[in-house]
């Protein structure tokens, strides 16, 4: 690093100081040691499909009846607590900066055992969020997490290959069925030459039903992926009782 990019860095830190992702404590960077301990990691074993935490079996009751349809999904952490709190800041208070930090669990979560399955994919894909969405916040999280992801394990990023074509209400707050419905036919596959034959890796910060992932894998498919798994930061379960969670 030259001097003047040296001098420009701590004039960034003066004016905006590094802060946790979750409580936004001042001077660390990415998550302060508080919040770091209480990352509510998910354990093994888990669900070969959906990666559902389960006594030592291979599938969890909702994969037996109505699997995912990517090969196999990872979550790193539960959405609740210091994840929770860090990606509603990363999303909803724009804070773009905190990819890194999320980021950071992912390529954790990379090394262990946890994601095995995923370790046949040979591109990572972001899944997109419609254009208006994206002006209205002014990034796409997936997008962000997937090039601080790429960076720190050396995958290949598939940008601009998926396109999500339907502009509609977020999936927050919906039940199942209604989540399915709202994604119905929302994604697009733009470049089919960059996936024809390929292992996928889709890249997201949360999945709760999978509706979303569901749709988008089943458009890389058809467009001639040969198979798809997908990743997330954190797994809000909208049946928490039945899950475990």
């Amino acid at each position: 690093m030259s001097w003047w990019q040296t001098l420009c860095q701590e004039l960034l830190d003066m004016l905006y100081p590094p802060r946790c992702a979750s409580c936004a404590l001042v001077g660390w960077e990415g998550w302060c040691k508080e919040c770091a301990d209480h990352i509510p990691y998910i354990p093994l074993p888990v669900c070969a499909r959906c990666g559902t935490p389960i006594d030592p079996q291979r599938f969890c009751p909702f994969c037996l009846a109505q699997p995912p349809v990517p090969e196999a999904v990872r979550a790193v952490a539960r959405y609740r607590g210091v994840v929770r709190a860090a990606i509603h800041r990363f999303k909803y208070e724009a804070r773009p900066s905190l990819a890194p930090a999320l980021a950071q669990l992912l390529v954790q979560g990379w090394q262990t055992p946890l994601t095995e399955p995923l370790h046949a994919a040979e591109a990572v894909l972001p899944l997109p969020i419609h254009s208006r969405r994206e002006r209205e916040r002014g990034f796409n999280q997936s997008l962000l997490l997937a090039r601080e992801f790429c960076r720190n394990t050396g995958l290949p990023l598939l940008g601009n290959v998926l396109e999500r074509v339907a502009y509609r209400q977020p999936q927050v707050g919906l039940g199942e069925s209604e989540r399915r419905d709202n994604v119905r036919d929302a994604f697009r596959v733009v470049q089919p030459q960059a996936i024809a034959g390929k292992s996928v890796l889709l890249l997201d910060d949360v999945w709760t039903t999978g509706s979303t992932l569901n749709e988008a894998t089943r458009a890389l498919l058809a467009a001639g992926a040969r198979r798809v798994f997908a990743y997330t930061v954190a797994h809000e379960p909208l049946q928490t009782s039945a899950s475990g969670y």
